[in-house]
């Protein structure tokens, strides 16, 4: 009996490890959207889009509220407004359409290489990039030009135990077109990111956390509990902008709640940017290109 137990145990085993490697390797790929979305041929001009697909988390409170606000903006602004999870979108023909592209929220591995090719070339021939929150997370790794050059700093980290806590959030760049009319600090509750470094490259940090105003620490769950940066506002950037070629980038780690986009000092941020970063200004002032 014990001879045969032995024996069915080391089958079972077997077939187990033998199961998961051909399971592992039988695996499909992702694949990527292939066939482009159709675009109404009378979109009013200039355009956004905005584009929320997710691949790792999903902010679906923070993708509604964005929604809303650029569904507003546009409207107000009569401006023509395209949003879709479909990353097949980013084609040269459909790009060219669009004066500014949002990424919403947008996590994980959402556009095929050849889509981030387009989007690249789109953006570093004159685009305009909105980032917002969780576009700038850790899930972007496997897009390099992306990861490195628009984003910067990587993320680490976010509280939790509390997860939503105000802070105050100092402005650290006043003379800086897109903080012209933000007070130099408010309040604002959020889901605070943390990054492995202050320093965003030759980005302009416009806005900066207070840590000593809440508390910067991950009690629930994870291997990082202190999530402080130090240094003061200027050490904890949470929204910065860059230059890319003729292209101008705007990221912004706000916005895991819908309620952020309702905060009439956050709504005068997102709208300044959306205008500097769609400025075609020769001199680029307030951002320093990339060669």
């Amino acid at each position: 009996m014990m001879k045969s137990a032995k024996a069915l145990l080391a089958l079972v085993s077997a077939a187990l490890v033998t199961t998961g490697c051909a399971a592992q390797q039988a695996a499909p790929e992702f694949n990527h959207e292939t066939q482009p979305p159709e675009i109404n041929e009378f979109m009013a001009q200039p355009a956004v889009l905005v584009f929320s697909k997710t691949r790792s988390w999903r902010h679906n409170e923070g993708i509604a509220g964005a929604d809303r606000f650029f569904a507003e903006f546009t409207t107000d602004n009569e401006m023509g407004l395209f949003t879709t999870v479909n990353s097949a979108v980013f084609n040269a023909d459909q790009l060219a359409r669009f004066d500014l592209v949002v990424f919403n929220n947008m996590t994980g591995d959402a556009l095929s290489p050849e889509q981030e090719r387009a989007f690249q070339t789109w953006l570093e021939n004159g685009g305009a990039l909105l980032a917002l929150h969780g576009s700038g997370d850790a899930s972007h790794t496997d897009w390099d030009w992306y990861d490195d050059q628009v984003i910067g700093p990587e993320f680490v980290g976010h509280p939790a135990g509390p997860q939503f806590q105000d802070a105050r959030v100092v402005n650290l760049a006043s003379e800086h077109p897109i903080m012209q009319g933000i007070p130099a600090e408010w309040v604002h509750n959020d889901e605070w990111y943390s990054f492995d470094s202050a320093d965003v490259g030759d980005a302009v940090p416009l806005l900066g956390l207070d840590e000593s105003t809440y508390s910067p620490e991950n009690l629930l769950y994870g291997d990082r509990e202190d999530l402080r940066m130090g240094g003061g506002p200027s050490g904890h950037p949470i929204a910065w902008v860059r230059c890319l070629r003729e292209g101008r980038t705007f990221y912004s780690a706000i916005g895991h709640k819908h309620t952020s986009y309702d905060d009439p000092v956050y709504r005068r941020v997102l709208t300044n940017a959306v205008k500097w970063v769609r400025s075609r200004d020769a001199a680029k002032r307030g951002c320093q290109p990339t060669k």
